[in-house]
């Protein structure tokens, strides 16, 4: 009876567009480097710097003087006009028709702080904006983290089932002499044939997987991967304290708090006093002197002094508003580190769970290989037929797939447990 073989295979996708190298031994470590490198995401992190060094020189202006021109025409119903007469004098009267340019010139004095604390928010604004290319990169290596092992995976289970076929092929070479010497039934050599056959198709569907994974993996890394690739394998064999704390998203929060609370302090300046001078020369008719028709040039300058003494609780209302979105953030916060312990607690369970299967697997590849070898031994005289053979060889395989899987499974399980905390490098 034929026992076919159950191969676990992780499957995982990952598109990206990088440039190329070709290395021929490849790290996780490495993979982590050049996922960040290559990716898209990367060029964020100088943009949020570029547009926050734009948005300090444009606050810095504030504090050097401000030009502007404007120019006025009209025409109005009515003019002023003495209320007397004289005997033998003519006063002339205004015209009705004005004409005014001017050039202003203004410098803030005193704005109560508010220049500063923009920049202070603004600053706040960019470590927001930094912190969210942080999380989208650890996210970034914990797909690597996914493509990685899936190609361990598939090459593990390609070389034991390598061995597997070797060791039928050994067998079916003396099979096919005792059919020649006519003690053994050609059926059995068909038997084993059949189960070459089949371990060659599961070796090509493997192939074909393991190819697309490396394609995967050099797309996200910009690396042009041959299947030749040697991909070493991590070993982990200390886990770190659990800590809810870590991960980048957590500190993304504690950052927008700090963002509200920037807020807050430009929300109370808004009713403070500002202080300003300014000059103003000008050209038009009437000039200064408003009882002249006569075109002129003047001049005026001095200080302004402006105060919100009474908004309707605008400031109030805003502060209130900014406490309710820093309560929702601690909402939030509070929610993800109950999620992560959650997490956590189960990763820990999958560890315990994989250190006790492979704890088990070798001792049943261990039996298994005993039983496979006494097996093929009966083969060989004749005591047992190739399918029975084949049950044991095919249990044996099983055996080491699993426990291989199993290896890879417990490395896996831990870093997973390192990436939930937040610490991959």
């Amino acid at each position: 009876m034929k026992t076919m073989l159950r191969i676990s295979i992780i499957m995982l996708t990952i598109p990206a567009n990088i440039m190329a190298q070709q290395p021929g031994v490849l790290s996780l470590d490495s993979c982590y480097k050049l996922v960040v490198a290559h990716s898209p995401i990367a060029r964020q992190e100088s943009l949020y710097h570029d547009a926050y060094r734009f948005q300090q020189s444009a606050l810095n202006d504030n504090y050097l003087p401000m030009v502007s021109a404007g120019g006025q025409l009209s025409w109005q119903s009515d003019v002023t006009a003495l209320p007397i007469s004289l005997p033998n004098v003519e006063i002339p009267s205004l015209d009705k028709d004005s004409y005014k340019l001017n050039l202003d010139v203004s410098q803030l004095i005193w704005d109560g702080g508010a220049v500063r604390k923009q920049k202070e928010l603004e600053k706040a604004g960019l470590l927001v904006n930094l912190q969210s290319v942080e999380a989208e990169n650890y996210r970034l290596r914990e797909t690597v983290n996914q493509v990685y092992f899936s190609i361990l995976l598939f090459r593990e289970n390609e070389k034991l089932l390598k061995i597997s076929m070797s060791e039928i092929q050994s067998r079916l070479g003396r099979v096919r002499a005792g059919v020649s010497g006519g003690t053994v039934l050609q059926s059995n050599a068909d038997v084993l044939d059949a189960e070459v056959i089949r371990i060659e198709q599961l070796l090509t569907e493997l192939a074909h997987n393991r190819a697309a994974a490396i394609y995967r993996l050099g797309e996200i890394t910009g690396l042009d991967l041959g299947p030749a690739v040697e991909l070493l394998q991590p070993v982990f064999d200390t886990l770190p304290l659990a800590d809810t704390r870590l991960r980048p998203e957590y500190h993304m929060l504690e950052l927008q708090q700090d963002r509200l609370t920037a807020q807050q302090k430009m929300t109370g300046l808004k009713v403070m006093p500002r202080v300003s001078a300014f000059a103003t020369v000008g050209y038009g008719k009437p000039g200064l002197n408003m009882l002249s028709n006569q075109f002129d040039t003047w001049a005026m300058a001095g200080a302004r002094f402006s105060w919100t003494l009474w908004n309707w609780n605008q400031q109030k209302k805003e502060f209130q508003i900014i406490g309710i979105q820093k309560e929702i953030i601690e909402t939030q916060k509070e929610n993800y580190e109950r999620n992560q312990r959650i997490l956590l607690g189960n990763l820990k369970q999958e560890i315990l769970k994989n250190e006790n299967l492979v704890a088990a697997d070798h001792r049943i590849e261990q039996l298994r290989e005993s039983v496979a070898k006494s097996a093929g031994a009966q083969l060989d005289q004749g005591i047992i037929t190739s399918s029975e053979y084949l049950t044991e060889q095919n249990a044996l395989t099983q055996a080491r797939i699993n426990m291989s899987l199993h290896n890879i499974q417990l490395q896996y399980s831990r870093l997973n447990y390192i990436t939930a905390i937040g610490l991959l490098n």
